[in-house]
């Protein structure tokens, strides 16, 4: 009996440092960007990106499609294709600006306006020449996009309709189709 007090008042103890030990409240320490996105618990790397330009939507928004993928693609743009079998992200946004994105949150919306998320979607082992690969689909969530110089910042945190979470960030250029 003395060895289990003894055992339980250390456990509390190290429980009681644990949950009260402070952590760092300095909003200051910028937070990494990591290339790459989550679903089902795998992580897969993000390390280009293509941005186009479907131009006006006839209601003040401005459709812009973001095309992110892994380092196992080559991108093509003066033959306008894209080769090799890896991981993609698709992002259908609708900005406020007819020349780019706008910094903003991005939602769900069935209708095509400023700030909405029209379409997005991830591919795994996806081939584009042969269009096989798996395809999931997100019905909700958000895009938060900034954009520094040519540089863009893009966060996603989206959901499949059965509710599995695709979560994701890309910090580096966009190369325009």
């Amino acid at each position: 009996m003395k060895n289990f007090k003894l055992v339980s008042l250390i456990f509390i103890i190290v429980l009681g440092t644990f949950t009260t030990s402070c952590d760092n409240d300095d909003d200051s320490v910028p937070v990494a960007i990591v290339n790459e996105f989550t679903y089902q618990g795998t992580a897969y790397n993000l390390s280009q990106g293509i941005l186009q330009d479907y131009g006006d939507n006839g209601n003040g928004s401005y459709d812009f499609d973001i095309s992110l993928f892994s380092d196992d693609f080559t991108i093509d743009l003066v033959n306008d294709e894209i080769t090799g079998r890896g991981d993609a992200v698709y992002l259908d946004l609708n900005s406020d600006n007819m020349a780019d994105l706008s910094d903003g949150t991005y939602v769900f919306d069935i209708n095509r306006d400023v700030f909405v998320i029209s379409f997005a979607g991830i591919f795994l082992d996806y081939d584009p020449q042969a269009s096989n690969g798996t395809a999931v689909e997100a019905s909700s969530g958000e895009v938060i996009l900034t954009k520094s110089g040519v540089e863009y910042t893009i966060s996603f945190d989206l959901s499949t309709a059965n509710g599995d979470a695709i979560i994701g960030q890309y910090k580096g250029t966009l190369s325009r189709v």
